[in-house]
């Protein structure tokens, strides 16, 4: 059966959806959502259950600040064996 939501509940799921498009489509440029957007945008099935903390602020915050280290070049790999990598981390 399908969720029923309140007309607060609806705005939310709005901004919600608003921001999951922001992310996927401008990820440097985008917030992650609250607590609630995530709890009910999982309940709408716009976002999985168990993925909800990757769409929450917190953890995209940390995604945007390792997408601009990787374009400012502050970051390295990949690598294709374990060498390699102790290697970079020797150097």
């Amino acid at each position: 059966p399908a969720a029923k939501f309140s007309p607060a509940e609806q705005k939310i799921l709005v901004r919600a959806q608003a921001k999951i498009e922001r992310i996927q489509n401008d990820l440097l440029n985008s917030k992650g959502l609250t607590v609630k957007e995530t709890e009910l945008a999982s309940k709408a099935g716009l976002i999985d259950e168990d993925q909800r903390y990757f769409w929450a602020e917190e953890w995209q915050k940390d995604i945007r600040a390792a997408k601009r280290d990787i374009q400012a070049g502050r970051a390295c790999g990949p690598f294709a064996t374990a060498e390699e990598l102790i290697d970079s981390l020797n150097a």
